[in-house]
């Protein structure tokens, strides 16, 4: 296999991965709950566990929960609305592909486009943690620190876990 054609195959490859990245978060934002939508979307019990956690685990008063509430509420907003754009975005860079005939530079391109929303979405998340951690007081700050990430295990709870982590 001469080495344009193994280039062109990791850019695809590299292409596909990316968009699947993409559609997980996509459908992990828009996740439904008994088919229903609106007030009853899917991030409702990812929401209650981490006020759970926020409380149970880190201490959080009644004001920080609400701030926490707020600063929930904007960041699935402004999710929300990144989604949307990416979703008419996407069908857009699928027809330049094609008319340009899925050139390597035009698959690069895309590649390259879509990588830097990815990167611009992640740094929204890990932006949004901040901004969940600057809520905390000195010493609830230690504990969120050792123990945010148990948080985002989605089998047990971080109460639920083993001592060994597992």
């Amino acid at each position: 296999m001469s080495t344009q054609t193994k280039s062109k195959l990791y850019l695809l490859i590299i292409g596909i991965l990316l968009i699947t990245n993409i559609a997980m978060l996509f459908f992990f934002f828009n996740k439904k709950d008994d088919g229903k939508k609106g007030a009853n979307r899917g991030n409702n019990d990812r929401g209650a566990m981490m006020k759970s956690f926020l409380q149970k685990e880190i201490g959080f008063n009644d004001q920080q929960i609400q701030l926490y509430d707020t600063l929930s509420k904007q960041y699935k907003q402004k999710m929300k609305a990144d989604f949307e754009a990416q979703k008419n975005n996407k069908e857009e860079q699928f027809k330049e592909l094609g008319v340009k005939g899925f050139s390597d530079s035009a698959i690069a391109d895309m590649v390259s486009k879509t990588g830097e929303r990815q990167k611009l979405m992640e740094l929204q998340l890990l932006n949004h943690f901040a901004a969940i951690r600057k809520i905390c007081t000195v010493e609830q700050q230690a504990k969120f620190d050792t123990l945010f990430y148990k948080i985002w295990n989605k089998k047990k709870k971080p109460e639920e876990k083993r001592p060994d982590g597992k």
